[in-house]
C-alpha cells in the first residue's frame, strides 16, 4: 500500500453508508443539469450565497459548507450526516472497508492553486511568529488545531531566510486547511458506490457521475466570476430586486468586511479540493473498469470531461514545479496536456521520477545539461537526431566492441512475409522465419541506440540478448525493426504494412526503453511498481508515434524489460498501481489511454481516435505520420493524407476544428487536415504603422466524439454545423468592437512578439495592442472576405450528433480557455445541385458565443 495518509473525514463512512438511500439502487440523479443552460447558470450562481454564509461560520464553516454542497445530489441522502448524533456508531461493512482503502490512497491535500491571502502586516511589522501573523489576520478557524504549532516559528534575520518562510508559508497553511484537508460528503458518497461496484462496469453511475463532476466545474467557473465582480467593486450586476439577487448581493458585498476577503479565498478553495477529488474519483473508476473490462469508444468517451476557467492560467512549471531536469520538457508536456490530465495531481510522479533520477543531468540538448523547452517535440534534439546513434547499444555483459550480424538478403526474400529473425543463438546470420503466434516483438527508440537496418546488420550481443528473452517467453523468432525491415522500397513497404499484424499476432511484446531498464523488478513493493509507472509514463518509448501503435496492437502481450533483462507484464503493473498504489498516480493512466487493455487490439481505429492520439507524437521519418495513422485505421500505409481521407466515408466535426494544416490544392478537401500533428502555429495581426503583433496558438485535436458525422464525398464535407451568418455591417462592428479593446500595455506570453516590417521603432511606444490577437486576426479576416459585394460569410461550430445543439465537448480544456470557431466563405453563391459551396478559411478564437442567431445548417465545404 501508498504510504499515503489520505484526507480526513469529518462524517465517518459508516455514518454516511447509514444517510443513504439502498447503496445498489442509489440515485444520482443532479436535477439542475436537466434545467436549460441560462437557469441551470442562475441558480449555480444563486448557490454560492448560502455556501459562502456557511464558510464563514465561526465554527462550523466545513460542516454547514458541505450540507450547502450536498444539495446538488438531493436524492442521494435520506438525511445528511450533520443531522446525525455525534456519538453515534455504526457497523463496519465490506464495501466501507474498500472505500476507506481507497481513500487512504489519495493525497491528504490536493494540488495548491491559489495563493492564499495571509495577514502578515503585523507579522512583518513586529517580526513575531508566523501564528502571530496568522491569528491576527482572521485565519484561526479555518486551520486544524493540531497544525497550529508548526507556525510557532520566529523570523529570522537574514533576508533570504525571511523571504523563503514567508514564502513556504503558503504551502504549510494550504496543506493545513479544514477544506483542504478533510473530505466532503458528495465524495465520500460517489467513493462508496465505486467501492461497491468494484470493477464492474455500470454506465448509467458512469454518466451520472459526470454529469455531476462538470457541474460541479461550472460552479466553479461561477463563483470565480463572482469574486472577479467583487475585485472590480461591480455592483451592477446585481441591482435587480428580486429576493435571490439581493440575498447575493448581500453575501458578496457584506455591510461587515471583517474577515470577508478570507472567507472568499476559502470558497473558492472549498470548491476547488471538492472538484479535483471528484475528478480524481471520477477517473479513477472509469479507468478500473477498462483496465479489467478492456477499452470500448462507449468508455473512452467518457473520459473527455469539462474544465474550468482557472486552468488557462497554468502551465508545465506549476505542475512540475522544481522537478529535475532529467524529466524531458516534451514528454512531460505531452502528458499534460492530454484529455485526461485535467486538474490531476502530478506531485507524486514526479518526486518518485526524481528519487529514481536524482543527480542527473537533462539529456535534451546537445553539450547542455537543460531539459529542452517543451514546446514541441523537434525543440527536444533526442527526437531529432535519433538517426545518428544506431546499433550504439550493447547488451550490458558487452564489452562494447563486439562484431555485428547481418542479414542472409536470400533468406529473407525466400520467406514468406511477415519475417521474422530465428531465435537462435548459434548463427553467424540472420536468418528467418514466418512470423507466428510464437514470435516475441520488439518495440524500442532508435534515439536509445537498437536502431538500424539488416543491411547493415545489429550487434551481435544483442542478437543475442533478444534470442535469451524470446526463449524466457517461449517464443521461436523475434521480431525488431532495426533486423526485419530493409531499406529496400519495395521490401520496405511490404514490411510496414505487416506490421499490424506483427504486434496483433505475437505472443509478446518487448518494451526496450533505457529509463524503464534502469530499475530493478526483483521483489518489488508497491512503491518500486509506483517508480516503475512513473518512468513509464515520461520515458522516451512513451512519447513516439511508431512505439504508439506498436503499443496499440501489442497491448495485452506487452512485457516491460527491466534492469538485468527481468520483464514484467504491463497489464499487471497497471492493475496492481489501480489496486493498491496511490490514487492520484493511477489516475494518470488516462493520459496514456493507448496503454489500456483492448478486447480487440487488432481493430480498426476511428480516424478522428488516431488523429488525436497521434498529434503529439513524433515520428522520423517524414510523413510516416500518415503511414501510422493509416496503419492504425486498418488501411494501406499510406504516405499522403488526402488518399487517408479519400478511403473514409464521414468524420466527426468536432475533430476538425483544431489548428491542424489543411490540405492544399485538392478541390472538395480544403477542410481535410493535412497532418495529425498539432504544433503551435505562429500567427500575427497588423497593428498599423508596419508594425505586426505576432503570438502562437494551439487549438488541441480531440476525438470529436459525440459531435456531428459529416459526409465525406467526392464533391466536399457534406454535414450539419452551428452556424452564425455574418453581413459587412456585423463584421464592421465587430472590428470596431476589437479596435476598441487595444492597450497599450502587451502582456506577452510565450511565443508572443512585436515585430516591425519597416524601421518604426520610434512609434512602437505608442502603439495599442490586442488582448486576443487571434480574434482580431479573425474579425480582419472575415473583413477582407466579406469586401466582395456578392460573397457570403459565415462562422461555424460543431453540432451534437443530434444535429441539434451546439458540441461543447472540446471546450474548457485548460490548454487556453477558448471557443475556436471555423470561417467560411461562399464566393459564389450558384446552387450546385442542392448546396452551394463553401470555402474553409481557417481555425480562429472566437469569444461569444451568446449571439441569438446561431442555428443549425447542412452545408457543403470544399
Amino acid at each position: 500500500m501508498a504510504d499515503l495518509p489520505g484526507p480526513r473525514q469529518i462524517y465517518t463512512l459508516e455514518v454516511v453508508l447509514e444517510c443513504l438511500h439502498d447503496l445498489k439502487h442509489l440515485k444520482f440523479t443532479t436535477p439542475l443539469c436537466d434545467l436549460d443552460e441560462h437557469e441551470k447558470g442562475w441558480q449555480l450562481t444563486e448557490l454560492c450565497a448560502p455556501l459562502l454564509r456557511a464558510i464563514k461560520h465561526p465554527t462550523d464553516h466545513f460542516q454547514l459548507a458541505d450540507l450547502q454542497l450536498s444539495s446538488l445530489l438531493p436524492l442521494a441522502l435520506k438525511q445528511h450526516p450533520s443531522a446525525l448524533p455525534l456519538t453515534q456508531t455504526s457497523k463496519t461493512t465490506t464495501d466501507v472497508s474498500k472505500a476507506r482503502y481507497v481513500l487512504s490512497r489519495f493525497p491528504r491535500a490536493p494540488q495548491r492553486l491559489f495563493t492564499l491571502p495571509l495577514n502578515n502586516s503585523n507579522l512583518i511589522a513586529n517580526k513575531g511568529t508566523i501564528w502571530d501573523g496568522i491569528k491576527d489576520g482572521r485565519w484561526t478557524k479555518y486551520l486544524v488545531p493540531e497544525a497550529r504549532s508548526h507556525f510557532h516559528h520566529r523570523l529570522p534575520d537574514d533576508p533570504t531566510s525571511y523571504l523563503q518562510l514567508i514564502s513556504d508559508l503558503q504551502d504549510i497553511a494550504w496543506e493545513n486547511l479544514y477544506v483542504t484537508t478533510y473530505i466532503d460528503t458528495n465524495n465520500m458518497i460517489f467513493l462508496l458506490k465505486i467501492a461497491f461496484l468494484g470493477h464492474t462496469p455500470d454506465l448509467e453511475f458512469a454518466r451520472s457521475f459526470l454529469r455531476y463532476v462538470n457541474l460541479l466545474a461550472e460552479l466553479v467557473d461561477k463563483y470565480e466570476n463572482l469574486v472577479d465582480a467583487v475585485d472590480f467593486g461591480a455592483h451592477e450586476p446585481f441591482e435587480d430586486s428580486a429576493p435571490s439577487v439581493q440575498a447575493l448581493k448581500s453575501a458578496l458585498f457584506p455591510a461587515n468586511t471583517d474577515g470577508h476577503e478570507q472567507g472568499l479565498s476559502m470558497l473558492k478553495v472549498f470548491l476547488w479540493s471538492a472538484w479535483q477529488r471528484s475528478i480524481m474519483l471520477y477517473f479513477y473508476y472509469v479507468i478500473g473498469v477498462q483496465l479489467w473490462q478492456g477499452t470500448n469508444s462507449t468508455w473512452s468517451t467518457l473520459l473527455a470531461v469539462r474544465g474550468i476557467r482557472r486552468l488557462i492560467d497554468l502551465d508545465s512549471r506549476d505542475y512540475r514545479g522544481e522537478s529535475t531536469q532529467y524529466l524531458c520538457n516534451w514528454a512531460f508536456e505531452l502528458l499534460r496536456t492530454s484529455r485526461t490530465s485535467l486538474a490531476l495531481d502530478f506531485r507524486r510522479m514526479i518526486a518518485l521520477f526524481d528519487d529514481h533520477f536524482k543527480g542527473l543531468d537533462g539529456r535534451c540538448i546537445k553539450d547542455s545539461d537543460l531539459s529542452c523547452k517543451g514546446d514541441l517535440a523537434e525543440s527536444c534534439q533526442r527526437f531529432t537526431s535519433a538517426e545518428a546513434k544506431s546499433q550504439s547499444a550493447h547488451a550490458t555483459t558487452c564489452n562494447g566492441r563486439c562484431s555485428r550480424i547481418r542479414w542472409s538478403e536470400a533468406a529473407y526474400r525466400k520467406c514468406a512475409s511477415p519475417r521474422a529473425v530465428l531465435a537462435d543463438e548459434s548463427h553467424s546470420t540472420l536468418y528467418y522465419a514466418k512470423a507466428s503466434p510464437n514470435t516475441m516483438a520488439i518495440s524500442h527508440v532508435w534515439s536509445h541506440g537498437q536502431g538500424g537496418r539488416p543491411e547493415d546488420g545489429i550487434n551481435i550481443c544483442l542478437h543475442q540478448r533478444y534470442c535469451r528473452l524470446a526463449s524466457s517467453l517461449g517464443c521461436e523468432t523475434y521480431w525488431i525493426d532495426s533486423a526485419c525491415i530493409p531499406d529496400d522500397p519495395q521490401l520496405r513497404k511490404e514490411a510496414i504494412m505487416r506490421i499490424n499484424d506483427i504486434f496483433r499476432d505475437s505472443k509478446a511484446t518487448i518494451v526496450s526503453d533505457q529509463d524503464l531498464q534502469s530499475k530493478a523488478v526483483t521483489g518489488l513493493s508497491t512503491n518500486d511498481l509506483e517508480t516503475l509507472f512513473s518512468i513509464l509514463l515520461a520515458c522516451d518509448w512513451g512519447v513516439r508515434a511508431w512505439t504508439m501503435l506498436e503499443a496499440i496492437r501489442g497491448n495485452e502481450s506487452i512485457h516491460i524489460l527491466c534492469a538485468d533483462d527481468q520483464t514484467i507484464r504491463l497489464v499487471d503493473l497497471l492493475r496492481s498501481i489501480h489496486n493498491d498504489g496511490a490514487v492520484d498516480l493511477a489516475v494518470l493512466l488516462g493520459s496514456a489511454q493507448h496503454l489500456l487493455p483492448s478486447s480487440d487490439p487488432g481493430s480498426a481505429k476511428s480516424i478522428e481516435e488516431t488523429g488525436y492520439l497521434l498529434s503529439q507524437r513524433h515520428a522520423s521519418r517524414k510523413n510516416d505520420e500518415i503511414v501510422i495513422w493509416g496503419l492504425l485505421s486498418n488501411l494501406s500505409a499510406r504516405g499522403d493524407a488526402l488518399q487517408l481521407w479519400q478511403g473514409h466515408d464521414e468524420v466527426n466535426t468536432g475533430f476538425l476544428v483544431s489548428s491542424a494544416p489543411r490540405t492544399k490544392g485538392f478541390k472538395g478537401y480544403g477542410w481535410a487536415p493535412e497532418t495529425p500533428y498539432i504544433r503551435p502555429q505562429q500567427r500575427s495581426v497588423d497593428l498599423g504603422d508596419g508594425l505586426r503583433q505576432l503570438y502562437s496558438i494551439r487549438f488541441p485535436s480531440y476525438d470529436g466524439r459525440g459531435s456531428y458525422a459529416a459526409s465525406i464525398t467526392p464533391r466536399g464535407l457534406l454535414g450539419k454545423w452551428f452556424v452564425l451568418e455574418l453581413d459587412e455591417d456585423a463584421i464592421s462592428n465587430l472590428c470596431e468592437n476589437c479596435q476598441d479593446e487595444r492597450s497599450s500595455t502587451l502582456w506577452l506570453d510565450e511565443g508572443q512578439d512585436l515585430e516591425a516590417s519597416s524601421p518604426t521603432a520610434d512609434k512602437a511606444p505608442d502603439t495599442k495592442f490586442f488582448p486576443r490577437p487571434d480574434f482580431a486576426n479573425a474579425c480582419n479576416i472575415l473583413k477582407a472576405c466579406s469586401s466582395n459585394p456578392i460573397a457570403q460569410v459565415r462562422i461555424l461550430r460543431p453540432l451534437d450528433a443530434d444535429g441539434i445543439g451546439p458540441y461543447n465537448g472540446g471546450n474548457r480544456r485548460g490548454e487556453d480557455f477558448v471557443m475556436p470557431i471555423v470561417i467560411c466563405v461562399c464566393i459564389n453563391p450558384i446552387d450546385y445541385g442542392d448546396h452551394d459551396e463553401w470555402q474553409w478559411k481557417g481555425v480562429y478564437e472566437w469569444i461569444d458565443d451568446s449571439h441569438p442567431d446561431w442555428r443549425p445548417e447542412e452545408m457543403m465545404i470544399i
